[in-house]
């Protein structure tokens, strides 16, 4: 059989049985359009958060990484101060968990777990989601809607520095409020994080500056009751002179220690002030919000053609095998023949 035969023979048989072909393409495409259909919509928020530290904080040069990421003065290992990742801190299971957690009034006062849950297993099925059994305990279910709310959270930088929060669900009222409190836990556990430090040194700062005020006064307590005791004796004798000059030498090193104490108070409470930045979302996750769903017609064409393809590889495959076959023979016999 000769490759023009084999045309011949293929367009032949497809004249043949091309309705039979039409229809399991058919057939392929409705069951691909049915998969579409099947499909969840999806609603997607979008929040942009920033915080808004000191000017010196928010220059051009240093906001798109160090003010909010903090990556710039990073150290390489542990054994420096680290810097936060707001990244990290919001794909986090501590903020998830916290988001968890947290009830909606205007839901009927339920918790973020058990309407994510809910929400889950209304779309079960072929196409959908998977059925999670409830009821749960509490510890359960807080960690089975964390890796739903993981799995559907998303936060990136973008080119000007600006976090991105993205939040989706098939429900837009879900959507607004885990999208709100997903702000909120995040901004609360940035600036706890952020002020810590501070905070401790403020503390210490302020322990330090009241300790030596009450050194201070005990020294000149004792100051006072020295001179009385000695009021009517001789201040030229050493024994009544020298403990009012070692008192004095004491308070005189004791206040240049309280005035570095107060100086360094001051400096830990303009620090502390300076790491406590206030986020402010500058795009609120509002509707109207971006959908997705499978493309039905684009499902339709793909199975359509799909289907196509297969209806003509079934009836052309017995003459496409039996002109393999043939050139096969040929083959074999061609090799088995002398060479003289």
């Amino acid at each position: 059989m000769t490759n023009i035969e084999l045309i011949r023979q293929l367009v032949k048989r497809l004249k043949k049985f091309s309705w039979v072909i039409l229809l399991i393409a058919i057939g392929f495409g409705g069951f691909f359009y049915y998969m579409a259909k099947q499909s969840i919509l999806l609603y997607t928020s979008k929040a942009t958060v920033f915080p808004l530290n000191s000017s010196s904080d928010n220059t051009v040069s240093s906001s798109t990484i160090s003010n909010i990421l903090g990556l710039s003065d990073a150290p390489k290992s542990f054994s420096g101060e680290a810097s936060i990742n707001i990244l990290e801190l919001a794909t986090s299971r501590r903020t998830r968990d916290a988001v968890a957690m947290e009830k909606i009034p205007s839901l009927h006062n339920k918790t973020i777990s058990e309407l994510v849950v809910e929400e889950n297993n209304n779309h079960t099925g072929f196409m959908q989601n998977d059925r999670i059994k409830t009821p749960l305990d509490s510890l359960h279910l807080i960690n089975v809607a964390s890796n739903l709310l993981k799995i559907n959270f998303q936060a990136k930088i973008n080119k000007n520095g600006i976090l991105e929060l993205y939040f989706t669900s098939s429900d837009p009222d879900i959507v607004r409020e885990v999208s709100y409190i997903y702000i909120d836990k995040l901004s609360s556990f940035y600036i706890d994080l952020k002020k810590k430090k501070a905070q401790i040194d403020y503390e210490f700062a302020v322990k330090k500056a009241d300790s030596l005020l009450k050194v201070l006064n005990g020294l000149d307590k004792r100051a006072i009751a020295l001179d009385e005791s000695t009021f009517f004796t001789n201040d030229e004798l050493k024994r009544y002179n020298l403990p009012k000059q070692n008192l004095a030498e004491d308070k005189s090193t004791v206040q240049s220690q309280y005035y570095y104490a107060v100086n360094n108070r001051e400096a830990a409470a303009y620090k502390l002030q300076k790491e406590t930045p206030i986020i402010e979302p500058l795009d609120r996750p509002e509707p109207p919000y971006d959908t997705s769903r499978k493309s039905a017609l684009l499902y339709l064409m793909i199975g359509f053609i799909l289907g196509s393809a297969v209806g003509i590889i079934l009836f052309s495959w017995k003459i496409i095998s039996r002109y393999l076959g043939d050139e096969l023979n040929k083959a074999i016999e061609k090799a088995s023949k002398p060479k003289g």
